[in-house]
């Protein structure tokens, strides 16, 4: 009984550790994000990756001034490129 403590408590010890190590950029729900985001968010999502690297620029305000996701991703059970990987293209562009 007292090694499952342990466990757990070493689990939930290692889990906060990294949740406070990391950055709080959580997008808005949508309904609190401009339409004019929501619009961008469902062009990118019928884009393809390729197609949204090219146009980089014309994406970019899906991201805020540090490269975080505005706008939250599409559930989705295919592979669709989503808010959260354009923007850490953003942000890994913006280190170099």
């Amino acid at each position: 009984m007292c090694m499952t403590r342990h466990r757990i408590a070493a689990v939930l010890l290692l889990s906060s550790a990294s949740a406070f190590a990391s950055p709080e950029h959580r997008p808005p729900a949508d309904d609190a994000a401009k339409p004019e985001l929501l619009k961008l968010r469902a062009e990118l999502f019928h884009s393809t990756e390729d197609a949204a690297k090219k146009q980089l620029a014309h994406f970019r305000p899906l991201c805020d001034a540090e490269g975080y996701p505005l706008v939250g991703n599409i559930a989705t059970k295919g592979e669709r490129f989503q808010p959260s990987e354009l923007c850490a293209i953003v942000r890994s562009t913006k280190a170099k």
